[in-house]
């Protein structure tokens, strides 16, 4: 099993965790996000031939080194551009505005909209706040990303993967909530 099917298979996880597996959309855009994650992962080097400590660790402080972070920026790094690629394809897809809807579904769409970009940025930044919860220094981010990827049967790889699709997931349950909290859906 190479790196895309252990990242498509852990935020295929993650999503049916966090939000259920009834938004045929939302795991679109998970599997999107994760084969974004994957192709950044990838590029840095953090790949499956890196699946050491050490080389996991050189992979996130070059993802992280991108903005100047080093390694406990890594995975908000990682998340951002599935975070930004997520929110976009929900909004362009679920959420669309269309002249022919009503009012109230207008409304609750550009509600969602607004709320899933919100969503999707305070993701990313959660993603960085949660690999430093238990320390900045390289042991204990790695103990946090092995933690967190050992809920979906995984280590630190998988534990990257996931931090780097949960903001895509957070911003499509957000919205999605947002959206039926407006009306959305009641008619069209």
């Amino acid at each position: 099993m190479d790196f895309e099917d252990i990242a498509k298979e852990v935020a295929d996880k993650a999503v049916e965790k966090i939000i259920g597996s009834d938004l045929k959309v939302v795991k679109a855009v998970a599997e999107t996000s994760a084969a974004a994650g994957a192709a950044v992962s990838a590029a840095t080097g953090l790949s499956v031939a890196a699946t050491s400590g050490a080389g996991i660790t050189s992979g996130l402080a070059a993802a992280g080194g991108v903005v100047g972070g080093g390694m406990a920026a890594a995975p908000a790094v990682l998340a951002a551009g599935p975070a930004y690629a997520g929110a976009k394809i929900l909004n362009n897809t679920l959420f669309k505005d269309e002249e022919n809807l009503s009012g109230e579904e207008r409304d609750a769409r550009s509600a969602a909209r607004t709320a899933t970009n919100i969503a999707a940025a305070a993701g990313v930044a959660g993603a960085g706040m949660v690999t430093v919860a238990g320390g900045a220094s390289g042991a204990a981010i790695m103990s946090t990303l092995a933690g967190i990827g050992g809920v979906v049967g995984g280590g630190a790889i998988a534990g990257t993967v996931v931090v780097a699709a949960a903001p895509v997931a957070v911003a499509a349950g957000v919205g999605y909530g947002i959206y039926k909290f407006f009306g959305g859906g009641k008619n069209k």
